[in-house]
């Protein structure tokens, strides 16, 4: 009884399933199409310039002082060559922890910054999905999928660029 419970539930799902109305699309081939992702991006370039400039300026002044450390540690007092060194050890533990700080601070506004054009691409694939009857909508960026048989699934690139006003 067991097994034909589970044959009949089986058949059922598959049926379903085969029934089912999805489309597909890149999610990254429509946030890169947005006009609002090329000012995002050179925004987050221009800042990124900005740290990395920073990063340089705080390298050269470590090399500097590190170069005069090298050529007068010879002649300095076992106290004053300490001092120097624990202190170039702590600059460059503050540059690795700049950097750190930089990478997440980059991270965080990327994600602060790109929110507003995710959620208007999500309301649109919604919309879609509602309009047209689909059951569900995949993102094809990932390849979470094996196939996609064309005759129950249908690519909703276009449809989805047209809804959000973007030309190719």
């Amino acid at each position: 009884m067991k097994r034909y419970t589970l044959l009949l539930l089986t058949l059922i799902s598959m049926s379903a399933i085969a029934q089912s109305k999805f489309g597909y699309v890149s999610y990254k081939e429509i946030l890169k199409a947005l006009p609002e992702y090329a000012i995002v991006e050179k925004d987050l370039t221009d800042l990124q310039g900005k740290y990395e400039a920073e990063i340089v300026r705080s390298e050269r002044e470590f090399n500097q002082k590190y170069a005069e450390f090298i050529e007068d540690q010879a002649s300095l007092p076992e106290n004053i060559r300490l001092k120097r060194h624990t202190e170039l050890q702590e600059l460059m533990e503050k540059s690795i922890r700049f950097k750190d700080e930089i990478n997440r601070t980059i991270v965080e506004l990327r994600h602060e910054m790109l929110q507003p054009l995710h959620e208007k691409i999500d309301k649109a694939v919604m919309k879609i999905c509602v309009d047209e009857g689909y059951d569900y909508i995949l993102n094809t960026d990932e390849r979470a999928y094996i196939a996609i048989n064309p005759k129950h699934g249908k690519d909703i690139t276009n449809k989805l660029m047209k809804e959000l006003v973007i030309e190719k």
